[in-house]
């Protein structure tokens, strides 16, 4: 029972359009499955809050490692590189259930699920999604999953199963030398993101494309305290090469949760209905923004969560720069470099749990959006995959200054699961 709010959509919740699917009566199959609406997820453990939280983590340190290899093969050095942990991880886990042997290792490595039994991999999911379905009426959290298949490949119903039962996908088939399968992804990616990205392939599949996955992620909310807009002003923010650029700087000072070490000092702010909050974590002056991000893995995220809900708040001085960012990356090289190099590769790939032609992965497509201001926050992340054939202890501090003047890293957390939904890093606030 929500005892929170309203559920919002959880699953495929806006792909009945004309374009893919012309007549819902006729009950379509693929390989003998029948497409259902989407929803929410059909399967769990039943699960209680702990386990929730433990499987978070595992999504959590993905989410550092995919920050630390993209941003490592970013071809703007010192730039923004923001990331949907829980996007991409939901995007790879429908894809690692028609994985096998070897593929299918590296990717659950990857993804720090090998220490768990697939099935009940998809259960945390499922268990975690319902969780995340649980929102304030203050809140917007919206995550949809989907499926395009090729017409006339034999996909396999245990792999369908899956997807539908545990992650609410919805499974659509299409006519792929005919039909705008580009078109309809796309329109899928704007009504499911509010427009805030409305597109992500640029033409249409080539001929050895069989299958689309995706996921996409929307949220909204307004800070518990808004800043004032009389205390925003122009201020310098510099780069990590040392240059400089004007930046909106928001103001704030008050009481807050506050947490620091040698490395880094750390806030938050709660957004309306508390279901989530705004983390920010600024490292110390000399720290670079790839050993914060390595202070936050293991238990070091939820050490930081936990001394600010069990230490006093103290004054802070805050500053924040207003934001209107995007990113957007192939993300196949940093997976490949995190370990799971097999699933891209043509000719050894092994996801015959998907169909029995040779499959692989060809492209981890990504782009996320972030804007900030004196009201709260909106953001929006899509991850679509192209399936082809051929810390330390922190400690309170005396009352601190918190002026993210200079790189930092922020991140969007579900306050119930700690899931990450949003993990980012900003080197420069205007672009």
């Amino acid at each position: 029972m929500n005892t929170r709010g309203p559920m919002p959509r959880v699953g495929l919740c806006a792909l009945m359009v004309v374009a893919l699917m012309p007549v819902w009566g006729c009950t379509p199959t693929v390989s003998g499955v029948s497409l259902v609406k989407a929803g929410k997820p059909t399967v769990t453990s039943a699960a209680d809050s702990g386990v929730a939280v433990s499987f978070s983590s595992r999504i959590d340190d993905f989410g550092v490692d995919l920050w630390k290899a993209t941003a490592a093969s970013a071809n703007e050095p010192g730039g923004n590189v923001i990331v949907s942990p829980v996007s991409v991880h939901a995007a790879l886990s429908m894809t690692v259930n028609g994985a096998t042997a070897e593929t299918a290792a590296q990717m659950r490595t990857v993804l720090h699920t090998d220490s768990l039994d697939p099935i009940e991999a998809n259960r945390q999911w499922a268990d975690l999604l319902t969780e995340l379905g649980k929102r304030a009426p203050e809140q917007t959290l919206e995550i949809a999953d989907g499926l395009w298949a090729r017409k006339g490949i034999a996909f396999k119903k245990p792999f369908l199963d899956a997807d539908r039962d545990h992650f609410g996908a919805e499974i659509a088939t299409l006519d792929f030398s005919k039909d705008n399968v580009g078109g309809a992804i796309n329109a899928w990616v704007s009504r499911n993101t509010h427009g805030m990205i409305t597109k992500m392939l640029e033409d249409g599949p080539k001929p050895e494309a069989v299958l689309f996955l995706a996921n996409a992620v929307y949220f909204k909310g307004d800070w518990m305290t808004p800043f004032v807009h009389e205390g925003t002003r122009k201020a310098p923010f510099t780069r990590a090469d040392g240059t400089k650029v004007d930046v909106e700087m928001m103001s704030s000072s008050g009481s807050m949760p506050y947490v620091a070490n040698d490395v880094l000092q750390a806030t938050r702010l709660p957004y309306q209905g508390l279901d989530s909050a705004f983390y920010v974590i600024l490292p110390r002056p000399g720290v670079t923004l790839d050993a914060a991000m390595d202070s936050m893995k293991g238990t070091g995220f939820t050490t930081l969560r936990d001394a600010m809900d069990s230490q006093p708040a103290t004054e802070v001085v805050f500053g924040l720069p207003k934001m209107d960012v995007e990113f957007g990356a192939d993300l196949a090289d940093p997976l490949k470099n995190m370990g799971m190099p097999r699933a891209f590769d043509a000719n050894a790939a092994q996801f015959s749990g998907i169909a029995d032609s040779p499959l692989y992965i060809n492209t981890v497509l990504h782009r996320t959006k972030v804007k900030i201001d004196e009201e709260g926050t909106e953001a929006a992340a899509v991850t679509v995959i192209g399936v082809y054939e051929g810390s330390a202890a922190f400690s309170q501090a005396v009352p601190p200054e918190i002026i993210c003047d200079r790189p930092f890293i922020f991140a969007i957390v579900d306050q119930h699961s700690g899931a990450m939904l949003f993990l980012g890093s900003v080197g420069d606030p205007t672009k």
